[in-house]
């Protein structure tokens, strides 16, 4: 049986390894240390520069972790799994040391096509429209002040300050996590107030705000609702408090991850996640010994999220053994471009399904893990979606496009900022801004984990 095995599975391997090596030989090297082959420097710590066809963008201070038959799989500073296509990449440069990183709040003209500079501008005049014909709208008008005040826009700014200081605790807060989207500073004196308010809503809006403005005065107060036997009010202090970097909490993540309620174990993983070490992973690993069902996939997706092999390992035998979870286990995978999760995900797009909303939502989510993995094909993917008259699954895309982080996306919802319906252009201009604002992107992003809007 062994040696039917290897005279029909090793030549295969030797091709793919074959035509892998020949296209990772293809790309040019530059730098004043160069090697000679990608080889030599695959899982060393050599800093690279990876230049992208036709745009000339580079993406600095990434480590070559292997070589893929199709891909390179890098790693950039925060431990993040990039994967390239090879046949997207102009050159690699081998740097001499870090590349310092410019940060900037305003938007760089630099880095965008003239292209997508249009499109950027016509989303701020379309927010402005919409910002003076919302009055009726406070939501809706918040919403467009907070994209008119990243352009300066005085008034729009004025508008959000001015709802921070009014008289209702809910309008303070919700103005005040606008201005947190701004990059202002909050009001900590609101924060603990909050905190300390007998409206629950408010104490829910001022946790969340206290982990995203770093808010360490009111950890007493996130401690007490975290013990809270209400979920409303203990996933979001945990999460709070994660991001306060308090780690005596984890022994109240691990019971909560244990817990069915599905929002505990998301905001357990999310904890664990942010303030995993050593010794957490090691007593995931114990855990994970004895757990079945939804805990046990809890526990390896923060083994996955920790960059611990047997995460990844334990992932790739959910995919393989148990169906009803390979279509979620697949996006995690291809996400860090997995062969079989990634060909799993092109089968499933290229299969005819009914247009139902919980379909067309993972064709969504479907797309983005392919194109976080280097596929530049399942863009149209995005472009058909949009078409669709579902809000729910519209609104998913253009979330799903701004956790995507690419330029290359903006063109694509030029459309949409048209569109007469102001809540579906609205967000059609805040993924534009946030695509090509990439400080306002991070916040965009963090405040949805918080709030889920």
């Amino acid at each position: 049986m062994k040696q039917v095995f290897f005279a029909i599975v090793l030549p295969a391997v030797l091709a793919s390894a074959m035509v892998m090596a020949a296209e990772g030989a293809s790309i040019p090297i530059t730098g004043t240390e160069a090697p000679t082959s990608l080889q030599t420097i695959a899982g060393t710590p050599t800093m690279l520069t990876v230049v992208l066809k036709d745009s000339g963008a580079r993406d600095p201070n990434l480590k070559l972790l292997e070589l893929r038959q199709d891909r390179l799989i890098l790693m950039n500073q925060k431990g993040d799994i990039v994967p390239y296509m090879m046949d997207s990449i102009e050159s690699l440069e081998v740097q001499g040391g870090l590349v310092e990183k410019r940060h900037t709040q305003a938007l760089d003209s630099q880095v965008l096509k003239a292209e997508h500079q249009r499109v950027v501008q016509r989303a701020w005049a379309r927010a402005r429209e919409i910002y003076g014909e919302s009055d009726d709208n406070q939501g809706l008008k918040i919403q467009a002040a907070t994209m008119l005040a990243l352009s300066n826009d005085e008034d729009a700014h004025n508008y959000l300050r001015n709802l921070a200081e009014s008289n209702d605790i809910e309008t303070q807060l919700g103005a005040a996590g606008a201005l947190y989207l701004v990059g202002d500073t909050v009001s900590e004196a609101l924060l603990g107030q909050g905190l300390d308010s007998g409206n629950r809503n408010a104490r829910v809006k001022a946790a969340s705000l206290a982990g995203l403005c770093g808010y360490q005065n009111g950890v007493i107060l996130l401690r007490s609702m975290f013990q809270d036997r209400a979920v409303q009010l203990s996933t979001p202090a945990a999460r709070a408090l994660a991001r306060l970097g308090v780690r005596d909490i984890l022994p109240g993540l691990m019971k909560m991850i244990f817990e069915l309620h599905a929002d505990k174990g998301k905001a357990a993983i999310f904890g664990m996640t942010r303030l995993g070490d050593a010794a957490l992973v090691e007593d995931l690993k114990f855990r994970l010994l004895e757990a079945e069902g939804v805990v046990r996939f809890r526990l390896v997706e923060v083994l996955f999220n920790l960059n611990d092999p047997v995460g990844v390992e334990e992932l790739k035998d959910i995919f393989k053994n148990y169906p009803t979870l390979s279509p979620e286990v697949a996006l995690l995978l291809a996400r860090h471009g997995d062969y079989e999760a990634t060909q799993y995900l092109r089968n499933r797009l290229s299969r005819r399904e009914d247009p139902t909303e919980e379909n067309l939502s993972y064709r969504a989510r479907n797309a983005q893990a392919l194109l976080q993995g280097g596929d530049p094909t399942a863009m149209a993917v995005f472009q058909e979606l949009l078409r669709v008259n579902n809000e729910n699954v519209t609104e998913l895309v253009f979330e799903l496009m701004t956790e995507l982080g690419q330029a290359s996306l903006i063109t694509l919802l030029q459309p949409s900022i048209e569109n007469v319906d102001k809540e579906y252009a609205m967000n059609a201009c805040k993924a534009v801004i946030a695509l090509a604002m990439p400080e306002f992107r991070e916040r965009l992003l963090s405040y949805r984990e918080e709030f889920g809007v």
